[in-house]
């Protein structure tokens, strides 16, 4: 894979395939005809009026599907990268003759042009790394210098592609330029890597292969029992479906988005497992599975590594929000489980009393992102200023996910929040 260089270097690889056969013996040559990578609506300058040459243009890159496909996957579950991004580009160019029409010099340079590409129609080694190396000592472009498309496993292509008078028209319309004498190649295939580096697996020491006549564990229902704030609990998952249980001296695990919890209940069974939510699950929207781990101290060669793993099920992991303080200046909530970094909060107030039947009757607060280098936030904390006086009813919102306030005889009516405060 080349880096961002690559299509320079293919442009600049062609004009020199170009440039060398201009130099080399042949019949009818054009004295002084040189090679020019520029906008076609350049050539008509005072420059260039006089004077006879081959111009390469790329007019057009498209992506190439059949090599695009082949870079999936190129990040992991978690987000690490398995391998550099890649795209995959055919680069359409547009080889112009310009010259003396009296003396055919456009002809002649058109027939040398031909020759050329159709004798070096794939791009070797040598001959990128000659173009390079040329072109890197030019004041224009050193930038060559840091190309590595030499070092490509895949050479690029060259073959000319036919264009209907109408589409040739089109083309010359689009550069908005009179026409001249010209023909269009096809460069496949530029693969451009993105500047990643990839994260390798750890190299596997010595296999380790259990047999086990019990079947996959399966997961058929995940469902969560609501805590009671006020008492300080924190919710319940009620796992159910067979094989739950690790065999015999194995250890159960559950994984929780990006927690994973040890199963600690001795009324658990292999069709039904309880597990209690810690501070280490956050609020959202998470896939439930349980794991059977080898356990420490084990003759397994990888103590503690996971030997099956249930098929995934989601489940909604609701946050809690309580009322910590209220003072003359300040309101504080208190958010279970804390806010973990690069989630984002609001809290939703509804009037239960207070204030005019025409004063606002509910009121959303944002608040700003937790930092990906902050700390889990468990309290948030605002102005006493910033809501009108009443008793509100107070929700939590947490990347989407809303908290469920408690109700007496079918109102919701708790955590509520009085201004000013008794």
């Amino acid at each position: 894979m080349s880096n961002s260089l690559a299509i320079a270097a293919v442009t600049s690889s062609i004009r020199y395939v170009l440039d060398r056969s201009l130099q080399r013996p042949h019949p009818g040559p054009v004295g002084g005809a040189g090679v020019s990578t520029l906008h076609p609506g350049e050539l008509s300058g005072t420059d260039l009026a006089s004077d006879a040459g081959l111009n390469v243009y790329c007019y057009l890159a498209t992506p190439n599907h059949a090599w695009n496909l082949t870079d999936l996957p190129t990040r992991r579950s978690d987000g690490t990268t398995v391998q550099r991004p890649l795209a995959a580009l055919d680069l359409h160019y547009l080889i112009t003759c310009y010259g003396s029409e009296a003396t055919l010099e456009t002809q002649r340079l058109l027939g040398r042009a031909v020759a050329a590409l159709s004798a070096t129609s794939v791009l070797g080694r040598d001959v990128v790394s000659g173009a390079l190396e040329l072109y890197a000592a030019d004041s224009e472009t050193p930038f060559l210098a840091d190309s590595d498309l030499a070092a490509e496993l895949e050479l690029v292509k060259l073959a000319p592609v036919t264009l209907s008078l109408e589409e040739m028209s089109k083309l010359w319309g689009v550069l908005d330029v009179a026409y001249q004498l010209s023909l269009t190649y096809l460069a496949t295939v530029v693969l451009v890597a993105a500047e990643a580096s990839p994260s390798r697996r750890l190299p596997v020491r010595s296999p380790a292969i259990g047999l086990s006549t019990s079947g996959p564990i399966h997961l058929q229902a995940v469902t969560p029992e609501v805590p009671d704030p006020a008492n300080g609990e924190h919710g319940v998952l009620v796992l159910r479906g067979s094989r739950l249980l690790a065999p015999p001296g194995g250890q159960t695990h559950v994984r929780i988005g990006p927690a994973t919890l040890p199963i600690e209940d001795a009324r658990a069974t292999a069709a039904e497992l309880r597990i209690s939510l810690t501070d280490d699950v956050p609020a959202g929207v998470h896939d439930v599975q349980i794991l059977h781990r080898s356990p420490a101290g084990s003759p397994d060669p990888a103590p503690g590594r996971t030997t099956s793993a249930s098929n995934a099920v989601p489940v909604v992991i609701r946050p809690q929000v309580t009322i910590a303080a209220v003072s003359a200046t300040e309101v504080t909530l208190g958010v279970r489980p804390p806010l973990q970094p690069r989630q984002r909060p609001s809290v939703l107030l509804r009037r239960l009393s207070g204030g005019a039947d025409d004063d606002q009757q509910s009121l959303t607060m944002e608040f700003p992102t937790v930092g990906p280098d902050q700390d889990a936030v468990a309290e948030l904390t605002f102005r006493h200023g910033d809501i009108p006086d009443g008793t509100w009813l107070v929700q939590l919102q947490v990347d989407g996910t809303d908290s469920i306030p408690t109700a007496t005889d079918q109102t919701y009516d708790q955590p509520a929040l009085t201004l000013p405060p008794p």
